[in-house]
């Protein structure tokens, strides 16, 4: 073992369960991706930031398999423009991850991937809000009522 590693105690399991659960619901309730949430928990639990941002995307890579599924289900995802996305991340995750890999090779540091999650972080902490309350206003505007509720099952 490294000093880096996870003992799992009885006070290290509860503590990891603890903050999965309200991590999983701030998620959730706040419409933020799940690596948002746990990438800085990971990091304060001491893991190196490369095990925290794979871990991240790990976890999150649960939900958005469920996520497209449900589109699908329903007959809301474009198919066709779902891949077309899903090879430029996938292209772009690929340049990214050996981009990052050299810098770290040749500086010795791994603080560029700490800054890139707080990249992320930022951009989504400030785009979301923003977005919402655009499109909040844009309803507003043409007359939708906001308060009210509509039936979950039609």
């Amino acid at each position: 073992m490294v000093d880096s590693d996870l003992r799992f105690t009885v006070k290290e399991t509860s503590k990891i369960l603890s903050l999965g659960l309200i991590g999983g619901f701030l998620a959730g309730a706040f419409g933020l991706g799940g690596g948002v949430i746990f990438n800085p928990v990971l990091l304060t639990m001491g893991l190196p930031p490369q095990v925290s941002a794979a871990t991240g995307l790990y976890l999150v890579t649960y939900s958005k398999i469920a996520t497209s599924l449900v589109y699908f289900l329903n007959g809301e995802m474009n198919v066709f423009f779902a891949l077309w996305i899903g090879l430029w991340a996938v292209v772009g995750g690929v340049t990214g991850a050996a981009a990052t890999w050299v810098y770290m090779k040749l500086s010795g540091r791994q603080s560029i991937i700490i800054w890139m999650l707080v990249a992320m972080f930022v951009v989504e902490v400030v785009v979301i809000p923003l977005v919402g309350w655009t499109q909040l206003a844009k309803d507003i505007e043409n007359g939708v009522d906001i308060g009210k509720f509509t039936e979950l099952c039609p």
